[in-house]
């Protein structure tokens, strides 16, 4: 048995999780596409009634159906978060909160002397500071309903792969804060839990490679000469690791089971680089680490 598969081993959902999941809400944010829509369409089929977190309205009406009810929901904009809690305070059946997925993300890749520092602040404005304001704002809900937390972190919350710097960075944080949390709000009957994902076949996966090329062809003739294999070699890892990464569909299975299971662990890893990179990171020394994921080795 792999390790990615005993982390979801003996995750089955409650008897009463199965009788009364259409009395429940979810909260996904990022479920415009990959793994966050995915896990709206899980979570739904398992009948729980979703507010599935989107930015646009084409992409409403693509998620839209039974059981998934699409919300405006960009989480660096205060107003929506403030509105999300007062759809969720003013629910007509006065359903619970069973449980937040912060999902939300955006991934730009270059090495850090050449990110610019908007493309940084930007990226610790959705994949940190967003969800901390999702958080501050649902959590009073959440103690009523004994509700849980699901922070979709990274492999790259634990390892940071060169030319990842910035993205690292920002699941480095959000891992950090969710430790914290847990351990604040335990004793409330709060559960906290992170998702380390590896590789999975998503939009924002595909985008983020083109994405580091198109960026690179606009640095410096220094910099590419210091950077500009790096940056290659990175996008042709990231690329071809994908033609075998894990669905969006099955990550999606298995978040909603994190967010369901009775008695979560902490840390769950998803994806094959994930279930051997993280292990490996926790062993070897620094140095050692250094030598494996550098791209000059």
């Amino acid at each position: 048995m792999s390790y990615e598969h005993r982390t979801v081993v003996h995750m089955t959902l409650t008897h009463e999780t199965a009788n009364h999941s259409e009395h429940e809400l979810v909260v996904v944010s990022g479920a415009s596409t990959g793994i966050g829509a995915a896990t709206a369409r899980q979570l739904a089929s398992m009948g729980f009634h979703v507010l599935a977190g989107v930015r646009t309205s084409r992409d409403a009406d693509a998620i839209r159906a039974g059981g998934i009810e699409p919300i405006m929901l960009d989480i660096t904009i205060s107003q929506h978060i403030d509105d999300l809690a007062a759809r969720i305070a003013a629910d007509p059946e006065k359903r619970p909160l069973r449980a937040l997925i912060n999902n939300a993300g955006i991934e730009v890749n270059l090495p850090v002397e050449v990110l610019p520092l908007d493309l940084w602040r930007s990226q610790f404005e959705v994949n940190l500071f967003g969800h901390v304001a999702v958080i501050q704002a649902l959590l009073p809900i959440l103690r009523k309903s004994r509700g849980r937390i699901v922070n979709i972190s990274s492999v790259g919350g634990e390892v940071a792969l060169p030319n990842y710097g910035a993205y690292a960075g920002t699941k480095f944080a959000f891992e950090a804060a969710s430790d914290a949390l847990r351990r604040e709000v335990s004793a409330q009957g709060i559960q906290v839990v992170v998702v380390q994902v590896g590789g999975v076949k998503t939009v924002m996966a595909d985008r983020s490679g083109p994405l580091s090329l198109e960026l690179a062809e606009k640095m410096s003739p220094e910099h590419t000469r210091l950077y500009g294999d790096l940056i290659s070699s990175a996008v042709a890892s990231q690329t071809a690791f994908l033609t075998r990464a894990l669905s969006a569909e099955k990550a999606a299975i298995k978040i909603a089971k994190v967010a369901t299971t009775a008695r979560p662990r902490p840390r769950y890893t998803l994806g094959m680089d994930a279930a051997w990179v993280i292990p490996l990171n926790r062993i070897l020394p620094t140095r050692v680490m250094d030598r494996v994921l550098s791209p000059n080795r």
